[in-house]
């Protein structure tokens, strides 16, 4: 069975891919989560390289970039009033203003797991961790409500037309919280839950690791859309309930009108894997992100992709080694090869390597290094390199927020440094 670990490893594998399709937004690694305010006019996004990114509708620029999570984002919703929430894999919420910031003004704790999803309505907001709980917290005084039940991990959240909160698991189970009442067990389909909507008549919308979407309606019947054999992993309904969007590891978007359950479109995602949906409030346009760290827009009405065919990555500039290349795809994920331009902020995860070559360690001006890098007692050179990915940067640089890679063959590792040579010539 194609579990939830399963699909977590597999974003990791999908997260070094080169992109293929339009030219957007980037994110230095995989994006995972994205949500759109509620007026359409700002929209945020957040992934595997920390960072939160508030963009404009038209996603022409970021206006805010945040890299105050110090693990992957990997669930964001917006926030009554213009604000969003974030959760990250260390268990951390954090509340972010209308206009923007580079701090949170406030933190939720609690879960002791990774947040796997955040709804919000009415002063409330609930989260699901892989903790095996769901927490109702009251925004106005940070205090929150434990919703124990599921067994494993809590996948999914939404609200109800109601107003009762209701999550998913990898129990297969889907379970309402009413205020004062008992928790209610409101159907059990066998197979991990992976996201939910919940849809303006009262229908809960549940994707599962079989490729299909429950639709679970108020008085209990249950009808079902096929999306294919592949894992879901992202799900998204707009606001008049008109038109409900699935998609997952496998590729691909799926969108149905709804209630007839009849597929509208069926959206290419350049091969790769989509982690994130969100539809524009008055439902012309689909946002989505995936392994790629880019964010898509499609049209709607027309079921087609809004953009243009990008420039070549860097590293298939004419000249450049092309095995180093490939083996660079790795570090591509956090470090870009050139300095961004005077004024535009560096999206990726790790400082820049323009000029990496005689480079004292931590010397990228505005980049957070940790303490440990930000000593500058080393010099890069294509001997320090190599003793880096060959120890291993928890050995070499104890202390080192850098992901711990080791490239133990002899012929990468020469055509890794070759490469970097080239590209990151001034």
């Amino acid at each position: 069975m194609f579990g939830l670990r399963s699909l977590v490893a597999l974003l990791l594998v999908l997260a070094g891919l080169p992109a293929r399709a339009q030219e957007v937004p980037l994110h230095g690694a995989a994006l995972r989560a994205l949500a759109v305010a509620a007026d359409g006019a700002r929209l945020a996004s957040g992934g595997f390289d920390q960072a939160v990114i508030v963009w404009p509708a038209d996603l022409s620029r970021p206006l805010q970039v945040s890299r105050w999570h110090r693990s992957a984002v990997q669930a964001l919703v917006a926030l009554p009033g213009g604000g969003f929430a974030s959760g990250d894999a260390e268990g951390r919420i954090a509340l972010w203003p209308a206009g923007g910031a580079i701090a949170p003004d406030r933190v939720l704790e609690g879960h002791s797991s990774a947040i796997a999803a955040l709804a919000a309505q009415d002063g409330l907001l609930l989260s699901a961790a892989w903790d095996g709980t769901a927490r109702l917290w009251r925004l106005a005084d940070g205090s929150a409500r434990v919703l124990e039940g599921h067994a494993g991990q809590v996948t999914a959240a939404a609200f109800r037309a109601d107003g009762v909160p209701v999550t998913a698991g990898a129990d297969g189970t889907l379970r309402a919280w009413p205020e004062g009442a008992p928790p209610l067990t409101l159907a059990e389909f066998g197979l991990p839950q992976t996201a939910l909507a919940a849809l303006p008549d009262g229908t809960l919308a549940s994707a599962g690791v079989d490729g299909t979407v429950r639709l679970l309606a108020p008085e209990g019947t249950l009808r079902r859309l096929e999306a294919g054999h592949a894992p879901l992993a992202a799900l998204a309904a707009s606001a008049d309930g008109a038109l409900l969007a699935a998609a997952g590891p496998g590729g691909g978007i799926s969108v149905w009108v709804l209630p007839e359950g009849r597929l509208r479109h069926s959206l290419s995602s350049a091969g790769q894997a989509v982690w994130a949906l969100g539809f524009s409030p008055d439902g012309t346009r689909l946002f989505t992100g995936g392994a790629d760290g880019r964010l898509r827009t499609f049209d709607m009405l027309r079921g087609l992709a809004l953009g243009a065919e990008p420039a070549p990555p860097a590293e298939r500039r004419a000249g450049l080694d092309l095995e180093g290349a490939r083996v660079f795809r790795a570090c591509g994920a956090c470090h870009g090869l050139a300095a961004p331009a005077p004024g535009q902020p560096d999206l990726r995860a790790g400082p820049h390597l323009a000029g990496l070559f005689g480079r004292r360690m931590g010397s990228v001006a505005g980049y957070p290094y940790s303490e440990r890098l930000s000593r500058g007692d080393l010099t890069w050179t294509p001997e320090t390199v190599a003793e880096l990915f060959t120890r291993g940067p928890d050995m070499v640089l104890p202390g080192t927020r850098m992901p711990v890679q080791v490239l133990d063959n002899p012929d990468d590792m020469a055509a890794l440094l070759r490469f970097l040579q080239q590209a990151t010539r001034p």
